[in-house]
């Protein structure tokens, strides 16, 4: 027969560091897929887009209305 190994809380703990790379990039996998699902990360790029296209003196203007209120 073989020996059964209990889990542990220390256990468990020692393998989280052991691969917290792993641990992080798998959470931040999971948060890009749902800001895709949410379709935020869309609407953040296109903003970039359309952003970049305005003439740089209205942006100028508008950030300086901004920044005096």
């Amino acid at each position: 027969m073989a020996a059964k190994s209990t889990i542990t809380v220390e256990k468990v703990i020692n393998y989280i560091k052991d691969k917290w790379q792993i641990f992080g990039v798998a959470t931040l996998v999971i948060f890009v897929l749902q800001l895709l699902s949410t379709k935020i990360l869309l609407s953040v790029l296109l903003g970039i887009v359309v952003t970049a296209l305005l003439p740089s003196d209205t942006v100028k203007k508008v950030t300086k209305k901004i920044t005096k209120e």
